[in-house]
């Protein structure tokens, strides 16, 4: 085996830099996050909190429908296809987002919830969306020192004005809108917000352009959504309130998890886009995703699955008594899902989108098979074993498939 010469040894040490710090952002933020909700509990703040949790969890369910894979394709793909993801912005997503979180204030508001609150809550949810955007563009420029300054900075801010007496939405909605404005000073004038309100590409064709050009990525962002809830949704036919509110904080953990391994294995993909695209040098070799991925899960997932009992019981005091086991099943998974996602990042990055997307497809296919036979046996145990099992015999699958491939 030939040794990375010393240029790429120090690029091997960036990049694995980099992805200490983007999945730090993560866990630095689900802390403060985590924080300004129990602040906001311990003063009675319950209201504030229901509103934020239906308008952002419907208006989710809304943006993948309209933008698909779009904030994907802004990361990845070229300056053209990235001026269509503006236009489709502009002309669908922002607009269908107001819409939609007035029908959704106007429901839940027909259901006994403050009205300013979800007022407040939708103003947070289209922050969080056209934060996606910015968030992509200091990306891409491999700055995530920035970036993780910047939003873990806007949630230590939404703290202390929580902690001040504003209430959550509205210290989330302050603090979001000033993140945006920071960004786009930091970015410059390539920040997309900046950018002219109708660019170039800003006719109904183009933006008909962007949805065919981001498609194969809908169908992965539809694909990571689906696989992110199908367990719990199945569950929930057939488990009562009680299960299910301590499956629900399980699952949950499991994700946000899940979500520093992603942050962190975003660092090569760019970094293999930047090489694409003639913007960047990346010389690293193709075990590094993979490297990163077991670097990232195995000690989580070991630390996580010694410390259940506490974590279940004394740090989120769930009253179920097998929630401690369900956390240990989905730390069975995570490296697991850490690897697989390695390797579709990275056909990513080199734009394979329909071979990610097909990969997630049948993740998919596997995982609702896994959860059919599971969730009506096992109940919640069912369900988390449902997971790990499907995210092992994919890998499998993906790993066959790429030692043939080579």
């Amino acid at each position: 085996m030939t040794l990375p010469s010393p240029a790429d040894q120090r690029g091997l040490l960036g990049l694995a830099r980099s992805s200490a710090i983007a999945g730090g952002a993560v866990v630095a933020n689900g802390l403060l996050s985590a924080a300004v909700l129990a602040v906001c509990a311990a003063m009675g703040q319950t209201a504030q909190i229901a509103a934020y949790t239906v308008v952002t969890s419907a208006l989710a369910f809304v943006q993948i429908g309209l933008a698909g894979g779009s904030a994907m394709l802004y990361l990845n793909g070229t300056e053209p296809q990235r001026a269509l993801v503006r236009a489709q912005w502009t002309l669908v997503v922002v607009p269908g987002l107001l819409l939609g979180a007035v029908a959704v204030g106007a429901f839940y508001a027909g259901r006994g919830y403050d009205p300013s609150a979800l007022a407040a809550a939708g103003v947070v949810a289209l922050g969080n969306a056209l934060a996606q955007l910015q968030i992509a563009d200091f990306t891409r420029r491999m700055r995530f020192l920035a970036n993780a300054l910047l939003q873990c900075g806007s949630k230590a801010a939404s703290l202390l004005l929580v902690v001040a007496g504003v209430p959550l939405t509205v210290a989330l909605a302050v603090a979001g809108l000033a993140q945006l404005a920071a960004g786009e000073l930091v970015l410059g004038k390539d920040g997309s917000l900046r950018r002219q309100i109708f660019p170039r590409y800003s006719m109904l064709r183009d933006v008909a352009a962007a949805y065919r050009a981001g498609g194969p990525l809908f169908g992965y962002a539809a694909g990571d959504l689906y696989v992110a809830r199908a367990g719990t949704v199945a569950l929930s036919l057939v488990a009562g309130p009680a299960v299910m509110g301590s499956f629900g904080a399980v699952a949950a953990a499991y994700q946000a998890i899940g979500g520093v391994v992603q942050s962190a294995l975003q660092v090569p993909m760019i970094a293999r886009a930047r090489a694409r695209l003639g913007i960047g040098y990346s010389h690293h070799p193709a075990w590094f995703a993979v490297a990163v991925a077991l670097a990232c899960a195995v000690p989580m997932a070991a630390v996580v699955s010694v410390l259940a009992p506490v974590l279940t019981r004394t740090v989120l005091s769930l009253p179920h008594p097998g929630a401690a086991g369900w956390l240990a099943l989905f730390m069975l998974a995570l490296p697991f899902m850490a690897v697989t996602r390695a390797l579709l990042f990275d056909w990513i990055g080199d734009a394979h989108y329909g071979r990610a997307t097909r990969a997630f497809a049948l993740l998919a296919a596997v995982l609702t098979v896994c959860v059919a036979v599971g969730v009506p046996a096992f109940g919640a145990a069912g369900a988390a074993e449902a997971t790990a099992a499907a995210e092992a015999l994919t890998l499998a699958v993906l790993l066959v498939a790429r030692a043939r491939r080579v």
